[in-house]
C-alpha cells in the first residue's frame, strides 16, 4: 500500500482532533464537576446511574406516603385521646348516677352532659383529614356518622340502596418495596367495634328512666369501651413508630445512593487535573511530530 502525503496529513489531523477532544473532555469533567454526562461516557456507570435514577423516585414516593400515613396516623391518635377523655368522663358520671344519694333531678343534668358527650363523640368520628373523613374508610368524602346521633337505630350516616352502612375499608400506603401500612382505623374499628357510641346511648337512656342497676351496667360497659379505646391507641403508637422507622430508613438509603451516584458521575480534580496535564503534554507533542512529518519533502529522502 502507497503512503501518500495526504493519508498522513489526515491521519495526524484526526490524531490531533482526537487529543484536543480529550483534553476539552477532561476540561469539562473539571468545570462541571461531572464525569459522566452521556451513557456514550461510560455505558457501564451509565446503566447504574439509570438504575440509582428510577431508585430514588421510588424512595421520593415512599417518603411521600409514609408522611401521609405518619399524619393520618398522629391525627387519629389524638382523636382517640379526646374519645378516651370522653369516655372516662361519662363512666364516671355513671358512677354518680348509679350513687343512692343522687335523686332524680340530679340524674337528668347528668344525662343532659352524657347526651354531650354522645354528641361529642359522633363529632369525633366525623373529624376531617384535609378533604377526606379520617375515620370514611373506603368512602372517606362522605361523612360517616350522624350528627347528632340518633335515638334509636344506626349511627351511621352512609347509605347503600336506602339502607345505612357502616364505615369500612382502610386507606393502605406502600412505604417501601413490597411494604404497606394502613395508617389509621375505620369508624366502625374505632366507635361501634369498640362498642363505645352505643355504650354511651344506653348510659343516656339508663339515667333518663332513672333505672340504677341499668346505670350500673352501662358504666361497665363504658369501662369496657374505654379498654378497647386504649388498645386502639396502642395500635397507633406501633403504627407511627413504623412509619417514623420508615422514614428514617428512607433517608438512609436516599444518602447511600447518593454517595453511589457521586462515586459514578462525580469528578475526581486531582485525578482529572493530572488526566488534563498528561493529555496537553501528548498533544504538544503530538504537534510536534506532526509539524516535523508534514515539513518533510522528497529532498529530505534523496
Amino acid at each position: 500500500m502507497r503512503v501518500t502525503n495526504t493519508i498522513i496529513t489526515r491521519t495526524s489531523q484526526l490524531r490531533l482532533q482526537q487529543g484536543l477532544q480529550g483534553i476539552d473532555r477532561v476540561r469539562d469533567d473539571i468545570a462541571t464537576g461531572i464525569r459522566i454526562r452521556r451513557m456514550s461516557d461510560d455505558a457501564t456507570a451509565g446503566g447504574e446511574l439509570v438504575r440509582i435514577g428510577s431508585s430514588m423516585r421510588a424512595l421520593n414516593q415512599f417518603r411521600r406516603n409514609a408522611q401521609m400515613g405518619f399524619a393520618r396516623a398522629t391525627a387519629e391518635e389524638t382523636v382517640l385521646g379526646q374519645f378516651s377523655d370522653t369516655l372516662t368522663r361519662a363512666a364516671e358520671l355513671g358512677v354518680t348516677a348509679a350513687n343512692g344519694t343522687t335523686d332524680n333531678s340530679t340524674r337528668q343534668v347528668i344525662k343532659a352532659e352524657i347526651d354531650q358527650l354522645l354528641d361529642l363523640s359522633a363529632r369525633l368520628g366525623n373529624t376531617r383529614f384535609g378533604d377526606e373523613y379520617l375515620f370514611g374508610g373506603t368512602r372517606s368524602t362522605e361523612k360517616p356518622f350522624t350528627e347528632p346521633p340518633p335515638a334509636t337505630g344506626s349511627f351511621s350516616a352512609l347509605m347503600l340502596a336506602g339502607n345505612p352502612v357502616d364505615p369500612s375499608g382502610n386507606t393502605t400506603l406502600e412505604i417501601g418495596d413490597n411494604k404497606f401500612v394502613t395508617p389509621n382505623h375505620n369508624g366502625t374499628q374505632v366507635f361501634l367495634d369498640t362498642d363505645a357510641l352505643a355504650a354511651l346511648r344506653e348510659m343516656s337512656d339508663a339515667i333518663g328512666a332513672n333505672d340504677v342497676p341499668r346505670i350500673t351496667a352501662a358504666t361497665q360497659r363504658l369501662r369496657n369501651a374505654h379498654s378497647s379505646v386504649q388498645a386502639l391507641i396502642g395500635t397507633q403508637g406501633a403504627r407511627i413508630n413504623e412509619m417514623e422507622d420508615a422514614l428514617v430508613n428512607i433517608e438512609n438509603t436516599e444518602f447511600d445512593l447518593k454517595t453511589f451516584r457521586s462515586d459514578l458521575r462525580d469528578t475526581e480534580v486531582d485525578k482529572a487535573m493530572v488526566e488534563l496535564v498528561g493529555k496537553q503534554t501528548l498533544y504538544q507533542a503530538a504537534m510536534s511530530a506532526t509539524s516535523r512529518i508534514l515539513g518533510l519533502s522528497l529532498a529530505n529522502y534523496l
